[in-house]
């Protein structure tokens, strides 16, 4: 006898699923994961439904919120290089393109705009 495949869960379902992971990911200061989450939920549903769902985080986790948003010292996390600001280093300005002979060449089998008008 065949066995029935699983139910697909509810958008609600799968929403609540996503909630929990999000909590999970906070829960042990995962910054990596709290991301790639966030990023998640954005995708499936929205950028306006971000500042919903903060919130409602922030409801029911508020130390792991305040770690997310800069309370605690992300430092601490060893999963987390801190981030060395370089002392306002200049960029040299890149190099000027030079001409490809190849493209060139390819670009002389193109009409010009004097042709494509009269082939109009």
């Amino acid at each position: 006898m065949t066995r029935r495949p699983d139910p697909i869960p509810s958008p609600q379902a799968r929403r609540q699923a996503h909630q929990r992971a999000l909590l999970e990911a906070l829960a042990q200061r995962d910054t990596l994961g709290v991301e790639r989450l966030l990023g998640q939920w954005v995708h499936r549903h929205g950028h306006p439904s971000l500042a919903t769902v903060l919130v409602e985080l922030q409801a029911m986790d508020p130390e792991g919120m305040a770690w997310w948003q800069g309370g605690v010292d992300r430092s601490l996390d060893p999963g987390v290089e801190p981030v060395v600001e370089p002392v306002s280093q200049q960029l040299p300005p890149p190099p000027a393109p030079q001409a490809n002979p190849d493209l060139a060449r390819l670009r002389s089998w193109l009409p010009d705009r004097v042709e494509r008008r009269r082939a109009a």
